[in-house]
């Protein structure tokens, strides 16, 4: 048991801690991409294509000997923005031609494959964006911000969503900082020393935002009042890894906290990036400080030990919790339960 002090604790959310708030898991929309592929006029061309794609995703897979037959919606992006690069590809003087089924099916100059990129892009922007009831669905997010205002100090919170989930349940009085200016554009200064900043919660956008555009011609970030369909969201691990900032200053800044704070608070991540798992397996490798894993499944913790690369004498640094993020956030993120599970002092850091 410890006490809480500033950035001893830091949060990590992924796609689970929203579900609640009734924005689409990737399943889910993989569901409704298929409904569409075979029902509307716009996305009927790309039927053939889709469904090589993501055949050629699982065959993958099964050569690695992983047979879920579950798709990443995101990944699914990745690989078709992969071969959009067509000879830009770095592995592309290692394959030789592509392979004469998806020339046929990606069209001239692989046209096909960038209007169904698109067409998935805007509907992923639509499946994340709060249509309706917002107040009401997001009403649990609200629990970061008591927790912040109960320890008196600001926290940072590292999402992996795209949604807004956080942004709209801030209180009309609370300063929330996700880096942009007076001119909304992006600034990573706003996340310098805490003593001149006056925000209570510290928000980075690891993967970006259904509210950014990135002007391509000067290669300015900006931040609107609304979704955008061309908003700045990545996808893929090696386009999660581009030298480009918020990006890189946002993975910087992860990697930098989870080495300096006591506990990590895990919401609703399927620990399927590989490079974010490396920057837990190494913050838990570094010290003694805890994970603490927020989970609507069974207990996966041997399964996150693998996807950590950590064996099992590290089965004690994670705090498991079966329970749904509105559950957790409504009835465990209180000062007195985190400083019970928090590392005390004598702990190596």
């Amino acid at each position: 048991m410890g006490l809480l002090k500033a950035d001893s604790v830091i949060f990590l959310i992924g796609a689970g801690c929203s579900a609640d708030a009734k924005i689409k898991t990737s399943g889910q929309m993989i569901d409704e991409i298929e409904k569409l592929i075979k029902t509307e006029d716009a996305w009927k061309p790309y039927r053939a294509l889709y469904y090589y794609v993501k055949s050629a995703i699982l065959y993958a897979d099964g050569i690695q000997e992983k047979f879920d037959n579950n798709i990443n919606i995101e990944r699914l992006v990745g690989v078709l923005r992969d071969l959009k690069k067509k000879e830009r590809n770095p592995i592309y003087p290692f394959i030789g031609s592509w392979n004469e089924k998806l020339i046929e099916l990606g069209g001239v100059g692989f046209s096909s494959i960038d209007k169904l990129d698109k067409l998935l892009s805007e509907k992923i922007v639509d499946f994340v964006t709060l249509h309706s009831d917002t107040a009401s669905r997001v009403a649990y997010y609200r629990k970061f911000y008591e927790f912040q205002r109960s320890i008196q100090f600001a926290i940072r919170v590292f999402s992996l969503n795209y949604d807004q989930c956080l942004e709209k349940a801030k209180p009309a009085d609370y300063e929330l900082e996700c880096g942009f200016g007076e001119d909304n554009e992006w600034l990573s200064e706003r996340f310098g020393n805490p003593n001149q900043v006056v925000a209570g919660i510290f928000l980075y956008k690891l993967h970006g935002s259904i509210d950014w555009v990135r002007n391509l011609e000067t290669g300015i970030l900006k931040r609107y009042d609304s979704p955008q369909k061309n908003a700045e969201l990545i996808f893929g691990t090696d386009a999660k890894l581009q030298s480009v900032d918020p990006f890189l200053f946002n993975v910087y800044e992860l990697r930098n906290y989870s080495l300096l704070c006591k506990m990590i608070v895990v919401i609703g991540y399927s620990f399927n990036d590989s490079h974010i798992n490396g920057l837990l397996g190494q913050a838990l490798r570094a010290a003694e400080r805890k994970l603490l894993v927020v989970d609507a499944r069974d207990d996966c913790t041997i399964e996150i030990l693998k996807k950590l690369s950590l064996d099992s004498s590290f089965a004690g640094r994670i705090e498991y919790r079966k329970m749904c993020a509105s559950e957790f956030l409504s009835g465990e993120l209180t000062m007195e339960k985190m400083e019970a599970i928090v590392p005390d002092e004598d702990a190596v850091f």
